[in-house]
């Protein structure tokens, strides 16, 4: 099977992953998060290009570090989990620039679908179908922890526990989704597709359907242009994002009218 078929393929499955854990982090209010995390990854891809091995596995220990350090100091600190963010997101982006070479920083900055090979395909499809289900078979808790954390404790849904899973699912979302649209472009397939179906949903499950509907068309649509046209796919694909999340305001507005 042609590589790039099997690219499109892979990038469904992380597009449907994305589309999921975005709206959650739409309901937590924690868009600018994915943001923040994507950035943190920038040093192990780094080390990756640097000692020669695949960049995911670097990118996806420092977003472990990152999320375990950010999860601690909210829990253990009264230190702004925003601040500890903000701290790591600007250091890392420093540190990583530092140590990529100059003529691989424009694909780490913005996705290099060109250079994934079918382990790395068949290891991030693998990834974003576990993420699919684990979301799946704790939507219920996930979904409490999200819209009433003070009914979820009642229920005795461990917010402490719930936190750290979702911070989990975001960094595995991003160490899957960096390759297509890169590290600077990461939190656009995660927020702008979640973002855009808040405004076009009628029903939570609904909201969730749109939301993995969404991020697949534009990633899908983002990886064709990029291979007819000869462009960047991770830029195509916000692209993509950003226009269906113009016509998600005009629909909102529509619906708004007939009310």
């Amino acid at each position: 099977m042609d590589i790039f078929v099997l690219t499109l393929i892979s990038g469904i499955f992380v597009a449907a992953a994305s589309g999921l854990v975005g709206s959650f982090l739409i309901l937590r209010r924690m868009a600018l998060m994915s943001d923040a995390l994507s950035h943190v990854a920038l040093p192990g891809i780094a080390l990756g290009l640097v000692f020669h091995f695949a960049p995911i596995w670097g990118g996806l220990l420092f977003l472990f570090f990152g999320i375990t350090l950010i999860w601690l100091v909210e829990n253990k600190t009264k230190l702004a989990t925003e601040s500890v963010t903000g701290v790591m997101f600007v250091t890392a982006l420093a540190i990583g620039a530092l140590m990529i070479p100059e003529q691989d920083l424009l694909e780490a900055f913005f996705g290099s679908v060109t250079k994934l090979n079918v382990l790395q395909i068949g290891l991030q499809t693998i990834i974003a179908l576990a993420i699919i289900v684990f979301i799946l078979a704790y939507l219920r808790r996930l979904t409490l922890f999200s819209i009433a954390p003070d009914l979820s404790a009642s229920l005795k849904v461990s917010s402490f526990k719930m936190q750290f899973v979702l911070l989990v699912l975001i960094a595995l979302t991003i160490t899957i989704g960096i390759s297509f649209v890169g590290v600077l472009l990461m939190s656009a397939l995660i927020i702008i597709p979640a973002a855009a179906a808040r405004n076009i949903a009628k029903s939570f499950n609904g909201f969730l359907a749109v939301s993995v509907a969404l991020a697949v068309f534009a990633l899908a649509s983002g990886l064709l242009i990029g291979e007819v046209y000869d462009l960047n796919p991770g830029i195509m694909t916000v692209m993509m994002s950003a226009g269906l999340f113009v016509v998600s305001l005009f629909w909102r507005g529509a619906a708004l009218k007939h009310r």
